[in-house]
């Protein structure tokens, strides 16, 4: 018997009875381990969440100094280094009118990145302060690329405070600009290259104009000196009207680098090495903007260790020299011997070498700080580069545009926005973006990324496929676009005949009808009419999600806007579009409509039920009796409400998120009880715009309203005692606004005694009181 088992495999059936055995032993113990592991990862996920929602911090060893020993991100010393004698100088050409009042031209030249505009503005800030009346008149254009002399003047002419309106048919920019500045003492700064000597008075009274260039424009600085040259002996005194602006010192260097990491006041912390002076010169070359991008990189890491790791990789080393010497070499074999050798290692050595060599280490550092930024926060700086140079950005259409694209992670606790400025806030602190304006609020109107930056970014952009930019019609793979940008400032928009299917983006700046090299028919007699359909390739991008449109004279949107329904964010500029299609209404994903600029009034009823509405900004808007619940509605500007809001309810019920309200041609006797009582459920409200005959005075006494800090009040303000005369603002209603609105920080009203602002001024220091411009309509 045991033979027979033997010979049917009994064996090999014991070795397989334990195999079978030994797996369900592994999956078992496998079974296990997987459970542990998981209650492992599940108790490091609540870790981390208790971090997030206890704001715990990693407090490293006595042995580092971690980036919470830096300067906060808006507390960086923006006061220049270096700049001492080209501020006197220049001060000594701006305010020498009484030795020279004859017109006269200064130049302002140096590389890009060297601090040409930080020095102009700098030593406005100064004349402001301390010779607030010399000039009757400042403006500061710059220029962007093809625009011609005309597009100069008039946008000079429409950055000219209190010009007078257009009147009549007169469109002789030249002839306008003179008649503003004539008998005014001016100061005109240009970004850029041109000529306006013959459209700009010289009153003889010391008015100025300075151009600010860069190194290959010197031969304009040149001709601007002989410009000055019609000046009469009393001038002798002035120097040369060329101001050459060069990089810094060791000791500028380590300067300006301590200043943009620690602060003004700065002291340096424990472990600081001398040697990082020497290295940042040595990687730097002393030029202020790569200076600046280095600290802001150092800035988010830890010293000594990271700190040493960061300055050893930028150093300059073998490998770049070899590299240099290869190039160099390749370039000499293309050539015959000897005489074209000597030439060309002539102009190599030193100068060109030496240039080189600088702008491959400014490079090589905004390439190192742009591939430290996380993943998301990356996608957000370069969708900066989507613009053209000389631009600056609104920092709330920017966050919106992040927003709708996808790029700000969720967090629990923190809405879309609050991490937006946080994104935003973070690329500040590494000086990759600029703050241009801040309000009297002090929160971030205006961005901008310097121009020497921002080539770099498009460059990174067009590498990785993340953005087409164009400034016409010839895109070569449109099947494959994800993001599309139109740069141009000729005026010729020519809509595009394919379709982009895999398009995420579409924005476009074009100045239309302004450029030179606008066709004489399109620049003189179509410029102003608006175009039907510009949009309607878009109709083929069934998954786009934001339109941001700026300069082309629209006449309506696609009625196929309806079909995209990731449209996250509509943003048109136009001020001939009139209409919103009805379609607009199936956009449920829709978070944003910036229609600030155009005509539009009313829009299909079913666009204010979208529930994922966040931002409506528009200018003669209505605002329908009856809207669905918005509770995601933070911003509402531009509204105008219906005829009559009978009984005590209101559209604005339905908002009670609202955090900023601008509401005009209201009137007491069809809508005050009601907004009056919608004004008590609107807690988060910060600004608030309100145009009116009366305005109800719980603006000033409603406790819901504690956390305002902008009003705005054009109208007489309804007291309790059925009063309207601004004589009420008595020290007693002023003593209690101030501590009913304790956040309150900018009030404009339509009238202002001089006696409410100084009282205003003794109890509330930082309140300012403005009184609002006449009105223009209701």
């Amino acid at each position: 018997m045991p033979v027979d088992l033997e010979a049917q495999g009994y064996r090999g059936w014991r070795i397989w009875r334990r195999y079978l055995t030994g797996c369900t032993t592994q999956i078992s113990v496998r079974h296990d381990l997987s459970g542990q592991i998981k209650r492992i990862k599940s108790r490091l996920d609540q870790i981390s969440e208790n971090h997030k929602e206890f704001k715990i911090e990693h407090t490293p060893g006595a042995w580092t100094s971690s980036i919470t020993e830096v300067a906060a991100w808006d507390n960086i010393g923006d006061a220049p280094v270096g700049f001492d004698g080209y501020l006197r100088a220049l001060e000594n050409h701006l305010l020498s009118h009484e030795h020279t009042p004859q017109q006269r031209f200064i130049s302002i030249l140096g590389e890009t990145g060297i601090g040409k505009s930080t020095l102009m503005l700098t030593i406005c800030n100064k004349i402001i302060k301390d010779h607030e009346n010399h000039f009757d008149k400042l403006i500061w254009y710059n220029m962007p690329p093809n625009s011609s002399a005309n597009d100069l003047l008039k946008q000079v002419y429409e950055r000219a405070p209190d010009k007078v309106p257009s009147e009549g048919e007169d469109t002789d920019i030249t002839k306008k600009l003179r008649s503003f500045l004539h008998d005014k003492r001016y100061l005109v700064i240009l970004g850029g290259i041109n000529s306006i000597t013959a459209s700009l008075p010289d009153n003889r009274n010391g008015s100025r104009v300075v151009l600010i260039l860069e190194p290959e424009s010197q031969e304009v600085a040149k001709h601007a000196d002989t410009l000055n040259k019609k000046v009469d002996a009393d001038s002798k005194n002035i120097s040369g009207s060329t101001i050459q602006l060069g990089r810094l010192n060791e000791s500028q260097s380590a300067e300006l680098f301590c200043r943009r990491v620690y602060g003004y006041n700065y002291t340096k912390p424990r472990g600081y090495k001398v040697s990082y002076n020497e290295q940042v010169f040595k990687i730097t070359g002393g030029h202020p903007l790569a200076i600046v991008v280095l600290a802001g990189l150092l800035r988010s890491k830890e010293m000594p260790v990271e700190w040493d790791s960061v300055l050893q990789q930028l150093m300059p080393g073998v490998e770049a020299g070899e590299s240099q010497g290869n190039k160099i070499a390749g370039v000499l074999l293309t050539k015959e011997k000897p005489f074209e050798w000597d030439a060309l290692l002539q102009q190599l050595m030193p100068t060109t070498e030496a240039k080189l060599s600088n702008r491959m280490a400014i490079e090589r550092i905004f390439s190192t700080s742009f591939d430290d930024l996380p993943h998301d926060l990356k996608s957000c700086f370069l969708y900066f580069a989507a613009y053209p140079t000389n631009i600056t950005h609104p920092a709330d259409q920017i966050m919106r545009m992040w927003i709708a694209e996808g790029f700000i992670k969720p967090e629990k606790g923190k809405n879309m926005e609050d991490l937006a400025q946080e994104y935003l806030k973070e690329l500040i602190s590494r000086f990759l973006v600029e703050v241009k304006y801040r309000n009297e609020c002090e929160k971030i109107e205006l961005v901008q990324v310097h121009n020497r930056l921002l080539r770099f970014l498009q460059s990174e952009a067009r590498e990785a496929s993340f953005i087409e930019i164009h400034d016409n019609t010839d895109v070569l793979a449109p099947a494959a676009v994800r993001r599309l940008s139109i740069q141009n400032d000729s005026g010729n928009y020519i809509p595009f005949g394919n379709r982009f299917p895999k398009l995420r983006s579409f924005i476009c700046r074009v100045e239309e009808g302004e450029g030179a090299s606008a066709t004489p028919d399109l620049k003189n007699d179509t410029k102003n009419i608006p175009r039907k359909d510009p949009l309607k390739f878009l109709c083929g991008s069934k998954f786009l999600r934001v339109i941001s449109i700026g300069g082309i004279h629209l006449a309506e949107l696609p009625d196929a806007i309806g079909d995209m329904i990731h449209l996250r964010y509509i943003g048109v500029t136009s001020c001939d579009l009139e209409n919103l299609p009805s379609s607009i209404g199936r956009l449920l994903n829709l978070q944003t409509l910036d229609i600030r600029n155009s005509k539009v009034k009313i829009i299909a009823p079913k666009f204010w039920r979208i529930k994922t509405l966040r931002h409506v900004i528009a200018a003669q808007l209505q605002l329908p009796n009856s809207v669905g619940e918005l509770n995601n509605l933070q911003t509402l500007h531009g509204v105008k409400p219906a005829e009559n809001w009978g009984g005590l309810t209101c559209p604005l019920d339905m908002m009670t998120n609202l955090q900023s309200l601008e509401l005009h041609g209201f009137n007491d006797a069809n809508h005050g009880v009601a907004l009056e009582r919608a004004l008590q459920k609107l807690e988060l409200l910060g600004h608030l715009k309100l145009t009116g005959d009366k305005i109800p005075s719980s603006v000033f006494t409603a406790p819901s309203l504690r956390y305002v800090e902008s009003l705005v009040l054009d109208g007489d303000i309804k007291w309790a005692d059925n009063s309207s005369n601004t004589s009420n603002y008595s020290p007693e209603v002023a003593l209690g606004i101030c501590e009913l609105r304790p956040n309150l920080t900018v009030l404009k009203l339509n009238s202002v005694s001089k006696e409410l602002e100084e009282f205003i001024e003794k109890i509330r220091p930082h309140l300012t009181v403005y009184e609002c411009p006449t009105r223009t309509d209701a």
